[in-house]
């Protein structure tokens, strides 16, 4: 006998995709339609917002992609390297020579390819190959820089390399090794490798303001908006799994709490059905109508979130610089507490930067406020990532083509809609106090 579906595996943020899975015309339709030409491919949007399940859903891991998972310190090196690992092409490092009657003559060192037979085995060479030996092996040097796209992308072509290369979390990557990427992008699009890059971002074309050249070699998805009648297929869809009905009211209350997320809205309806004692595929259909089962999921979610974006705040706050020598402008921790003062639709809408400047003032202990200038905040702006470094997935992101300072974990909309902020705020440490 059949065992029966699991609320985990209908609602909810699990490894593979959910049941509860809806495919969007606007989203899946044109990923679909991104995969049938020659282009490299985009998908952007906010945490949790359904990027890597887009892609699961269309793309078998194993079969057809090659998924790099940088960190920050990922170099393009690194990126190179993966994909090159992913293709079954083993490289060593190696000092050529040559022989010249008798003498050795030195020459530089390179990186020696060892590329796999085509319907056999990998070439594998061991030891010293000496004429002596008169040992045969297949190898080919690929050039002095290891970074070189044109060298890995022929290399690829070499071997018959025909799946997408992915990048998850294409934020993570500095922004040095975002642009020499989207630089080689060019190069492999020639060369007929295509990339999948996913990122959390939430304005369109990133990659042409690092360059311009992409144009009509990418296609950008946008993952967002998640519409109210979505998250309501989503729930039609979960029920039918479970053999459950939600009543609207719940529903509603459910989506206007998740703030267009649709990953939060998933573990509200997880945790929901878990509170309402439904583990499992019933075998007789029940009505889940308890609003004690909503508070007590939204209390659950609410505990976890609010330490979770505690830390963020904290994180971001504690990259103050203080210096005993002068009086420090500490520009992080006043960003953390303009973020906990400012009005909710203000955050969600996005803070323009010359607003954001006088709210920094407004918030700043200097009694001079004009020593508050607008260079400091671009400074402060364009060191977001760093200042994010160790966060998994990033709170704020800046829209240069907007100009606007964006929170794109929009989970976090439900925390700063339910807790009291002037609590949170007296929470995070002042470099004032150290």
């Amino acid at each position: 006998m059949a065992s029966k579906v699991k609320t985990e595996q209908v609602f909810g943020i699990r490894t593979e995709p959910v049941l509860s899975y809806v495919e969007r015309s606007n989203v899946d339709g044109a990923f679909e339609q991104a995969l049938k030409t020659d282009h490299h491919i985009v998908v952007y949007g906010s945490s949790k917002q359904g990027k890597t399940a887009l892609r699961q859903k269309h793309l078998d891991d194993r079969k057809d992609c090659a998924i790099v998972r940088p960190s920050p310190r990922t170099t393009i090196e690194n990126i190179y390297s993966s994909i090159i690992r992913s293709a079954n092409i083993k490289i060593e490092t190696v000092e050529t020579s040559r022989t010249e009657t008798g003498a050795t003559g030195r020459a530089k060192t390179g990186f020696k390819a060892l590329l796999p037979f085509i319907g056999g085995g990998d070439v594998s060479v061991e030891g010293e190959a000496k004429r002596s030996k008169q040992m045969e092996f297949r190898y080919e040097f690929i050039g002095y820089d290891f970074g070189e796209a044109q060298s890995i992308g022929e290399l690829l072509q070499r071997v018959g390399f025909k799946k997408y290369v992915v990048i998850e979390n294409f934020h993570y990557l500095s922004v040095e090794t975002q642009k020499q990427l989207a630089f080689d992008l060019k190069t492999f699009h020639e060369i007929g490798i295509r990339f999948i890059i996913l990122g959390i971002w939430r304005e369109a074309n990133l990659l042409l303001q690092f360059n311009n050249d992409l144009q009509d070699r990418i296609i950008e998805i946008p993952v967002e908006p998640w519409l109210p009648d979505d998250l309501k297929t989503v729930v039609e869809r979960g029920c039918q799994k479970l053999t459950i009905e939600i009543t609207p009211v719940i529903v509603e209350k459910l989506i206007e709490s998740a703030y267009g997320n649709v990953g939060l809205f998933q573990e509200f309806l997880k945790i929901f059905c878990l509170h309402s004692g439904v583990k499992e595929a019933l075998d007789v259909k029940q009505t889940l109508s308890a609003m004690t089962a909503v508070r007590s999921t939204f209390d659950e979610k609410l505990r976890d979130q609010r330490n979770t974006f505690l830390q963020s705040l904290t994180g971001i706050a504690a990259r103050s610089r203080t210096r005993t020598d002068t009086d420090s402008l500490i520009l992080p921790y006043y960003l953390v507490k303009v973020i906990l003062q400012v009005d909710l639709q203000q955050l969600r809408d996005g803070i323009d930067k010359k607003t954001l400047l006088e709210l920094l003032r407004t918030a700043h202990h200097r009694e001079d406020k004009s020593t508050i200038r607008n260079g400091d905040v671009t400074n402060l702006l364009n060191h977001l990532p760093a200042l994010q470094e160790n966060m998994q997935p990033p709170l704020l992101y800046f829209d240069g083509n907007a100009r606007r300072l964006k929170v794109v974990d929009t989970r976090q909309f439900f925390v700063l809609a339910s807790v009291d902020r002037k609590e949170l705020e007296e929470e995070i440490p002042s470099p004032l106090d150290d």
